[in-house]
Formats: structure tokens, sequence, C-alpha cells
């Protein structure tokens, strides 16, 4: 016998405010974008122009969370049992793949710059515009990074991870530029090599982070659904506890013992409480079903 309870998707308040999170960063994106590329020409600072594009792509990838959220926020379907949710790890997956582009693009800047003789020429406001934009990049990291927590969104997290790649590529910039006023032009060339180093490593982060959740890594302690399923009245043994999919839309699936000489209402109404223990302590969790075995009975754990 089991229980299976579910509730209706409650987060569409939280999708809108996903949603109303990835738009202000777009725009902010696009801003530092600009402003990084049009000054970085001017200058003739390739890793100006590279943290430049990398703003761009972040704009970009803001955009691709946007979409992956709106199919992730479509309900279940004959098609779908599950609801759409891994959508959002998809467009996680989606958003690194723009860092990998951004890395390859960087890099045939510096190939460029290497057949070339290379000057750099920045000037006051070249160091203003990168300051104001890591100042930035800065506030909308923690900005993202909270949202995401807040509202456990696999999407926000990871373009917050995106967005924190480009603050530690802003501070490398800035070096770059200073060296180049005091005549060291080549450490441009090694900063835009540097940023590359962390453009990638950003986005193998994003990729193993994501992938966790499409090949229904555990989600989350079993120990602890184990004890919350203990409290229960008349359950005496919980084991075999599975759980899946994404932070704020978790499915948890467990057996439980009861005495055997329990009805079969009564033990369904013990499934119903372990259910809601479950739900109710454990953040994220949608969807519960508990199996109930008479106590002694013996399966394979």
């Amino acid at each position: 016998m089991s229980s299976d309870t579910q509730v209706p998707d409650p987060r569409s308040a939280r999708d809108r405010e996903v949603r109303r999170v990835l738009w202000q960063i777009l725009v902010l994106n696009i801003a530092v974008a600009v402003a990084k590329l049009v000054f970085g020409y001017l200058a003739g600072a390739v890793s100006m122009l590279a943290d430049g594009l990398h703003s761009l792509l972040d704009g970009a990838s803001n955009i691709v969370g946007l979409v992956g959220l709106h199919i992730a926020a479509q309900g279940p379907d004959e098609d779908h049992p599950y609801g759409h949710r891994k959508f959002e790890a998809i467009a996680s997956v989606g958003i690194s793949m723009f860092l990998f582009l951004s890395a390859t693009e960087v890099l045939r800047e510096v190939v460029a710059s290497l057949g070339s003789e290379h000057e750099v020429n920045p000037t006051p406001v070249t160091f203003v515009v990168m300051i104001v934009t890591l100042v930035v990049n800065v506030f909308v990291t923690r900005y993202e990074s909270r949202a995401g927590r807040r509202l456990n969104s696999g999407i926000l997290l990871a373009d917050a991870k995106h967005t924190q790649s480009d603050v530690l590529v802003t501070v490398g910039v800035i070096v770059s530029l200073v060296a180049a006023r005091l005549a060291f032009p080549s450490i441009d060339i090694i900063a835009a090599l540097v940023i590359v180093g962390f453009i990638l490593y950003s986005g193998f982060q994003i990729v193993l982070a994501a992938f966790q959740v499409l090949a229904d890594a555990q989600a989350v302690d079993p120990s602890k659904v184990e004890e919350l399923a203990m409290g229960a009245s008349s359950v005496t043994h919980a084991h075999r506890v599975r759980s899946r999919g994404v932070p704020g839309d978790v499915h948890v699936d467990l057996h439980i013992h009861v005495p055997p000489e329990m009805t079969t209402r009564e033990a369904h109404e013990a499934a119903h409480d372990v259910a809601d223990r479950i739900k109710r302590e454990l953040d994220g969790v949608t969807d519960v079903v508990v199996h109930v075995e008479p106590e002694g009975h013996h399966e394979d754990d």
C-alpha cells in the first residue's frame, strides 16, 4: 500500500519573482557590456574587450534562463507526470555553454593580438568605467545569490556564479590596465588568458551542479527523512529512502513499517502523517510517496 500525497505546484509566485530578478540582471548586464566593449575598443585593451564580451554573454545567459524558467513553470501533464522542473537544470547547462563560447572568443582575440603589435592606451575614463562595472558586478552577484538561495532557484544560482566570474575577471582587467600604464602592455595578454581560466572553471562548476540534478542525485539526507518518519505515530521502522528533483521541487519516496494489527485506514493515516512531516520540515519537498509494510516484513534494504 502506498500513500501518494501531492499538492498543486505552489511556485507560481516564486517563478514570477525569479523572472523579475532575471530581467533586472539582464538590463544591468547589457549596460555593463556596452560600456566595457566601447571603452575597451577605444583603449585597445584585449582583456577589457574580452571582459565586455563575457558580460554580453551574461545577458544572453539571462535570456536562456528566462526561456528555461518559462518551460519549467509548466505543470505536470500526460507526458511529464513529474512536471518540467528539470528544465531549470537544462537552462543552467545552456548558461555554461555561453561561458565556454566566451572563453573561445577570448582566446581568438589573444591569438590575433599575438600576431600584431599590441599597444594599450588606457585613459582615466577607462579606469572609471572598469571600477563602476566592478561595483555593479559585485552588487549583481550578491543580489542574485541571495535571491537564488531564498527562492531555491538553480537558474539564479548558476547565473550568479556566472556573474561572480565577471568580478574576478574585471579585477584582472584593472590590473592589466595598470600594468599598461606602467609600460608593461604584455600583461594585458596574460590577464586575458587568466580570464579564460576563470570562465572555464565557472562553466564546469555550473555543468557539474546541473548534471547532479539531471542524473537524479540524492536531493535530501536519507537519515533526516528516516528520523522524521520515525517520529510519526505507530511507525516502527523507516528505510529505502530515495529522493530526486531540483531545489524547491524535491520528490521523496520511502518505506515504513507499522504494526500488522493496524487497520487499512490507520495505516493510511500513518502514511499521511509521515508525508506531512517530511514536507513540513524539509524545505523544497513537494511530493512524498510512502510505502507501508507490516512490522517484521523482510525485504532487502
